[in-house]
């Protein structure tokens, strides 16, 4: 075998994609992760790209999303080889709030999703939660509608059709539990009135069914759930916890305890 050969054919990718980090390699380089519609989670060297701006444009850049074509050969990283504006939503960098969430959004995004393979539901979520957020929808409701779904895509979101212990169905819970329910993170469910007195996080039947409406929609139909201030509050504190207890950790993008 000839030197500087690599054993196997190389292959030539491309997919829509947003950027998820980005760190400096070598002198001249930068290591880069992609979240693709076709492939997941990507990690690729983009040669060149601390020498000059122009080598990809400018669009080395979180907030847009992008067209991307790469190289992959055996054993070795994948190349960058060119990027493409699609669509921008760079409006989220002029307010903190929108930053925040958008962040934490392709970091769980990434986090929920880190296996190879086509991404098409999760991208397609991510990419209404970003979009959103650009448009200028409530950066608080947007993370709940996005985290919601995110969790039902991949399987891991709770059983909130009915009582984890007498199996009571929700619609039936409505007068015998007072209007409200006891949320357990780590049973992934709730427990009614009758069943729970004490422990978990109280939860209001409103804010249970608008949970599995949300769980239950695809991004043509999330603008349409409605979230109240006082259900979206409920959620705000019970949501993150869940995820947190999920991943077993506290995603960097929000810098400590959720409080949004």
């Amino acid at each position: 075998m000839k030197r500087g050969i690599s054993a196997g054919p190389r292959s030539f990718r491309s997919s829509h994609a947003f950027l998820i980090r980005s760190v400096d390699a070598g002198e001249t380089d930068r290591r880069i992760s992609f979240l693709t519609e076709s492939d997941g989670l990507v990690t690729m060297v983009a040669k060149a790209a601390r020498r000059s701006r122009k080598r990809f444009g400018g669009t080395l850049q979180k907030y847009f999303l992008l067209d991307v074509s790469w190289t992959e050969s055996p054993g070795r990283m994948a190349v960058l080889d060119s990027t493409a504006l699609v669509e921008s939503f760079w409006e989220i960098a002029a307010d903190w709030e929108k930053v925040r969430h958008a962040d934490y959004l392709l970091e769980l995004t990434a986090t929920l999703f880190p296996q190879p393979g086509p991404k098409p539901r999760a991208f397609g979520i991510l990419l209404w939660g970003i979009r959103s957020l650009a448009l200028g929808v409530s950066p608080a409701a947007v993370g709940r509608k996005t985290e919601a779904v995110l969790l039902s895509v991949g399987g891991w979101g709770p059983d909130l059709g009915a009582c984890r212990r007498c199996g009571r169905h929700t619609e039936a819970l409505r007068k015998g539990s007072g209007g409200t329910v006891r949320f357990f993170p780590d049973e992934g469910g709730f427990l009614c009135g009758t069943c729970s007195s004490k422990g978990g996080i109280p939860l209001s039947l409103g804010a249970v069914k608008t949970w599995k409406a949300i769980q239950a929609s695809s991004p043509p139909l999330l603008g349409r759930v409605r979230i109240s201030d006082g259900i979206l509050e409920e959620l705000q504190q019970v949501m993150p916890q869940y995820v947190e207890l999920y991943l077993g950790r506290t995603l960097r993008s929000l810098g400590g305890p959720p409080s949004f």
